[in-house]
């Protein structure tokens, strides 16, 4: 039986003001400080039960350090450095604690450039007494925390000048599925949409049109409970003085959307609310073919492409 992920964990940013940046993630959008180690301050997501979901560290100039996979099992570690070895694939072992919070991990680069991390163990530690929920399966007491933050990680969006080959080194290495793609008229691929555990998107794989650009990432989209979500945390990010880069509804995958961008890093958060989940092992994968919508949003659009590198 070949080794599985689990799910999307976690992702490492670099910004070049870390208490610049905190003051977009934590006072405007919402999210928890966990800890703070020297320059890495960790954030998780109010309805998250894991250490935490980002490590946002000081570094000379915006970045992305890696995107984090948790594996089923403890010992499907060992059994995907072996499938990466196998592809010629250098992993690099990270010792327990070294990310806080965070077991034994290996990191590695994907053969079109993008940063991974593979993890099993990650600490479930208790918010502060004064902020906690009394319902023992809620972190935090919600009449303590930012109205509108979002409850907890959801997908990730990686660019690409090779997204095709991504994909199929995606589906074939690490056992991604498909669940929906797009292609165009002339027979190329401009998104393919995967999921790691199979219920949901996890990564949308988008064909980076400008080759001389490295693979990237486009944004972090977390959950919010509903459309109505999406009112008021735009409205907060206009009591912050913060631009939006759009707000709507995704034809692919329906779910509703709100962008934000940190004003000193750029990096990207999607307020994400909507969209489904796939339980079937027999799913088909959904077709888009350029021409089927006027426009790949089916509500609203998004006003910049921005994204940042690794």
């Amino acid at each position: 039986m070949s080794p599985e992920l689990a799910r999307l964990g976690h992702v490492a940013l670099e910004t070049p003001d870390l208490e610049g940046s905190l003051d977009f993630f934590v006072d405007a959008v919402g999210f928890e400080e966990v800890e703070r180690e020297g320059d890495t301050a960790y954030l998780r997501a109010v309805d998250e039960f894991d250490h935490h979901s980002i490590a946002l560290s000081e570094a000379e100039e915006a970045g992305v350090g890696h995107v984090g996979w948790q594996t089923r099992k403890p010992e499907y570690l060992g059994e995907f450095e072996t499938v990466l070895e196998d592809q010629g694939i250098e992993v690099t072992w990270v010792d327990a604690g070294k990310e806080a919070g965070q077991g034994e991990a290996f990191r590695f680069t994907t053969p079109t450039g993008h940063e991974f991390e593979f993890y099993y163990e990650m600490e479930k530690p208790d918010p502060p007494a004064e902020r906690r929920s009394k319902l023992k399966n809620k972190t935090y007491d919600r009449t303590t925390t930012n109205a509108i933050a979002p409850r907890r990680i959801d997908h990730v969006q990686l660019w690409d000048p090779d997204a095709n080959d991504f994909r199929a080194w995606l589906t074939e290495a690490l056992n991604f599925r498909v669940q929906e793609r797009y292609n165009r008229t002339d027979g190329s691929r401009w998104g393919t949409f995967l999921s790691a555990n199979g219920n949901k998107i996890e990564a949308a794989v988008i064909e980076d049109e400008e080759a001389a650009m490295g693979p990237a990432l486009h944004h972090i989209a977390y959950k919010v409970p509903s459309a109505d979500d999406l009112f008021d945390a735009h409205d907060a990010m206009n009591e912050h003085g913060i631009p939006t880069d759009g707000i709507g509804q995704h034809s692919i995958s329906r779910g509703k959307f709100l962008y934000v961008r940190d004003p000193v890093s750029g990096h990207r958060i999607e307020f994400n609310a909507g969209g489904y989940v796939v339980f079937d092992p027999d799913w088909d994968t959904i077709e888009w073919e350029e021409g089927d919508l006027e426009d790949r949003q089916w509500i609203g659009q998004i006003e910049s492409k921005a994204r940042v590198e690794y």
